[in-house]
Order: structure tokens, then sequence, then C-alpha cells
């Protein structure tokens, strides 16, 4: 009597019923501005999750509030950075060193200060603000050159003026007095003057003389426009978290805000 042929062998793991198989579920989203976790209910703003809170919190910073404070802050603030940029530039100018593209550097600070005093809302108007101050602190910080050329011009129309002991110097005093008149040296008061009225001037003047640095002082003020690009809020929702049986809600709204 032969044995019965026994069953294959399988290659499969033998069945564990002493121990419990979980499966964690993977974990909640969390909210990206309060980094709280997501719940049920959630909005997309500009591709972030967020909680309705901060959704609210948010969409109320680009509506209401007074336009003249907000104006005020953004000039104030603006200014600050105009003036500390243009003394970062001269600083450094003392050095010895004429780095053009600090002029970069100012068109960020402005533009940042600008935008923040808008409560980061941005739009033209701010664009404005921010281009102007940015051009005149690369004025300013090119008013010290200014000043010394305007000295040095003053001074070599003196020694040109002056007599040099031959014939011409037994002159007598009833000579004409033009050109006295020419040579006479301008007051300092009316020198710092002629040096912001020409200092105002001076970013465009050095950008014809070179290109190259009207090429960086233009993307300066470029600098200072795109960052106060008017901000907009693109929000979709309400959306729910999937439940067990994977559902969602239906018919999202999706708005533009700013």
């Amino acid at each position: 009597m032969t044995d019965p042929a026994s069953p294959p062998a399988s290659d499969a793991a033998p069945l564990q019923f002493d121990q419990a198989d979980y499966t964690e579920p993977p974990p909640a989203p969390r909210c990206t501005a309060c980094e709280r976790p997501i719940s049920s209910t959630y909005y997309e703003v500009n591709s972030h999750l967020l909680c309705p809170e901060c959704r609210e919190t948010v969409e109320a910073s680009l509506t209401g509030g007074s336009k003249s404070k907000r104006f005020l802050k953004a000039s104030v603030f603006g200014f600050g950075a105009a003036v500390a940029g243009a003394l970062v530039y001269f600083l450094v100018s003392l050095s010895g060193y004429n780095i053009g593209l600090i002029a970069v550097l100012v068109g960020w600070m402005v533009g940042t200060a600008v935008f923040k005093g808008s409560d980061g809302r941005g739009g033209w108007f701010y664009q404005l603000v921010a281009v102007v101050l940015t051009y005149l602190s690369v004025a300013a910080s090119l008013a010290p050159e200014v000043y010394k050329g305007f000295e040095a011009q003053q001074a070599e129309s003196v020694q040109a003026a002056a007599p040099t002991g031959g014939p011409a110097a037994q002159a007598p005093a009833a000579a004409p007095e033009a050109a006295g008149d020419a040579a006479t040296p301008t007051s300092p008061e009316a020198a710092v003057v002629l040096t912001a009225i020409i200092s105002v001037a001076a970013p465009v003047l050095v950008g014809i003389e070179s290109p190259l640095s009207g090429l960086i002082y233009g993307f300066a003020l470029y600098e200072a426009w795109r960052r106060n690009k008017k901000a907009v809020l693109n929000i979709a929702g309400p959306f729910k978290l999937a439940d067990a049986s994977g559902a969602e809600a239906s018919e999202p709204q999706e708005r533009s805000v700013g």
C-alpha cells in the first residue's frame, strides 16, 4: 500500500494568528500658517493648505484698513531704507571702491520696506513709491562725488583767473570785472544747493556715460518695483478630509482676493 502524495510546500509565509497586524493611518495634514492639524475642513490659498481660522485672517489682511495709514507707514519705512542704503553706499565708497551693485541692494531694501509698510498688499502705487525712493537713494549716494567734482571745477576756475606776475598783472584796477566775477568762488551754501540739484540728475548722467552703471541702476529700480507686485490670493474651498468611505466635500468654490 503506497502512501498518498503529500501536498506541495507553499512559499508563502505562514499565517500568524497570535499577533495582530496594525496599519497606522496617515498623519493629518497641518495648516501652513499655524501648523495645527486640520481636523475636517480646510482651504487651499495659493496652493497652501489653511485652516478656516487662518484663511479668514489672511483674507482680512488684504481687505479693509486705512489707506492713508498704509501709505504713511510705507513711505516712512521706504524712506528709512533709502537713507540706510545711501549711507551703506557712501561708507563703501570711503574704502576706495565704487561698487555699483550696491544699488541693487538699495532697491531690494527699499522695495521690501515699502511692501512691509503696505501690510503686504503692494500694487502700482506702492511700486511707484518704491521706485522713486530707490532713485533718490542712488542719487544721494552719488552726491559726494558730485560735490567733489564741483569743488575741483571751482578750484580750476580760480587758478585760471589768478594773475601770473607778467605784464598783464600790471593792468589797472579798472579792468573789466566780468572775468573776476566769473572766477569768484561760490559760497559753501550755494555749492550744497547746486550739488543737490545736480545729484537728482546724476544717475541719468552716469548711466549715459557708463551704460553698465545705467543697467545696474535700472535693475535696482526694477527690483524695487518687483517686490511691490500686487498681492493676489487664490482661495479654493472649503474642502473636507476624506472620511472612512473616501468621500470628500463636493462643489468647492474658488475665488481671487486682491
